[in-house]
Formats: structure tokens, sequence, C-alpha cells
């Protein structure tokens, strides 16, 4: 079982020890040193941010930015460091972190031992639960999004399986410098009320942690959500009934109409089918 806890600068400093940068071309679409570049300004932003935009020593090269916080294009970070029975293995990210749209996008980046051993299965609900767990125990996100390039097949069949889907496809959005080609950039994202924390937690053993961040927020948000599915769920049904029994009535009161206006048209071709000459006089007034 995969524990997170708050990143620091120290585990950042790790990430070469454990090639968490090998193969990131086919895993991220960045060359190493592109990925080892934004991992560690992501890890920085962090800090800073946990810090209310303070300048902080556990950050190499930390500056005190006073205007930091007044940049309205400005985007959170939030990092965690991932253990597994106290060895470290990798971060997760939430970036590009949008308060006033509710949006925000994950990353997880582990060493190279580590991978396919179904650890991002492992961390990434969590981080979502407390992505779209109400506030204050979560951060009342509307949605998560991921990104993987088009060579990383794996990656892209783990989101699936933990409900994203695919929105979209930015077509050559990234660079391949070794094989000197465009990758195209496929896109996943999830909705709060797609989130299943349920299915998600228990799919890899996590039911018991109730004392999680935002666990519980997010459970009693997933209730909410099936209770309205299944109120808008049972209105449908029952316009449909409505919708049903008005057709039955038209289609009687038409039928209706059809047959009263065959008996018309019948009298009136009984009245005329008579000889002609028997109709003289019909007209004609008596005294």
């Amino acid at each position: 079982m995969v524990h997170l806890r708050a990143a620091t600068w120290e585990d950042y400093e790790k990430m070469d020890s454990i090639s968490a940068f090998s193969r990131s071309l086919i895993l991220f679409g960045k060359t190493a040193e592109a990925e080892r570049a934004i991992i560690r300004a992501w890890v920085k932003r962090s800090l800073a941010w946990q810090e209310g935009h303070r300048a902080t020593s556990q950050c190499e090269d930390a500056q005190h930015v006073s205007a930091h916080s007044l940049d309205a294009q400005e985007r959170g970070v939030l990092a965690w460091s991932l253990f597994v029975e106290e060895e470290f293995i990798g971060m997760a990210f939430l970036v590009d972190i949008d308060t006033w749209a509710g949006s925000a996008r994950i990353h997880v980046i582990l060493g190279e031992n580590y991978r396919g051993r179904g650890f991002t299965r492992d961390a990434m609900p969590r981080v979502m639960t407390f992505g779209f767990a109400p506030r204050p125990a979560g951060m009342g996100l509307h949605r998560i999004w991921i990104s993987v390039p088009s060579a990383n097949t794996r990656s892209q069949a783990v989101y699936q399986s933990l409900g994203f889907t695919e929105t979209g496809v930015a077509r050559d959005a990234l660079w391949d410098s070794v094989e000197n080609h465009y990758m195209d950039l496929h896109v996943y994202d999830m909705l709060v009320d797609e989130y299943d924390p349920i299915r998600s937690l228990e799919a890899f053993g996590l039911h018991p942690i109730m004392d999680n961040p935002g666990v519980r927020e997010a459970l009693a948000q997933h209730e909410h959500t099936m209770e309205l599915k299944k109120r808008v769920t049972d209105q449908e049904q029952d316009l449909t009934v409505t919708v049903e029994e008005i057709e039955e009535d038209i289609s009687a009161d038409v039928i209706s109409d059809e047959s009263e206006k065959l008996d018309i048209d019948t009298e009136d071709r009984s009245a005329a089918s008579g000889p002609w000459w028997r109709k003289l006089g019909d007209a004609r007034k008596r005294d």
C-alpha cells in the first residue's frame, strides 16, 4: 500500500537515485532533462504555496516573490511524496489548479523499479478523492484531467480503468527527439459527478482507510449524486409513460374520428346509391 505525505525538497533530490526520469519521452512526452526541470519547478511552487507564497529555506534558490499571489494567471500546485513501507518510490501532483473553474491536472511519476506494479492505481484515487471532496476537507474540484502521449498505451489503460474519459487528442503536440517525429497527446478527464470513490477505493483495497482526507465527504457527495441521478431517471420514466399515454389517446381519437367519418361516408354513399328518379320531388314542399 502506498502512503502519501506532503513533498519536501529532500524528496525531490532523491528522484534521480530511483531513476524517476528514465523513459520520460515515452511516459510523458518530454526528455529526462525537461521532465526533471518541470518536477523541480512544481516542487518549488508546491512548497511556496504551502507557505502561503512565502519564501522557504527548504527550497533551493527560493526567493520571496511579493506579487506572486496577485497574478491572475497563477496556477497552484500540490505535491505529495509516495512511500511503500518507508521506501520512497516517487511523487504525485495536482498542477494547473484553477480554483475559479474548479479544475486541476493530476500527474504521477514513479521510480523505474516501481512502475507496472499497481502503485499508480493505488495513489491516484486518494489524490482524486481529496481533490473532489467538498471544502474544507478537500479541494472542492469540479474536474480533474490528465494528458498522456500516444506511445504510452499502458498508462492510457490505467486511466480508463479508473473511470477517466478520453475527451480529445492534441495532434502533434509533442516532439520525439530520438525518433525525430511528432507525437499526439491524449487528454482524459473526469467530473465530480462521474467519480465513484467506492469503486475506485475498493478496487485497490483502500476501503478501510476512512481517515484519508476527504474520503467521508467524497462518499457523501457520491451518495448525493446517485440520489439525484435516480430522481432524474424516475422523472424520465414518468415522462415516458405520460408520452406513451398521450400517444395512445391521440391514436384512439384518430381511430374514432376515422370511424365516424367512415360511418358518415357510408351513409352518404348508401343514400346516393338509389336510382336517380326516386329522388325526384324530394325537395318539393307539401301544403
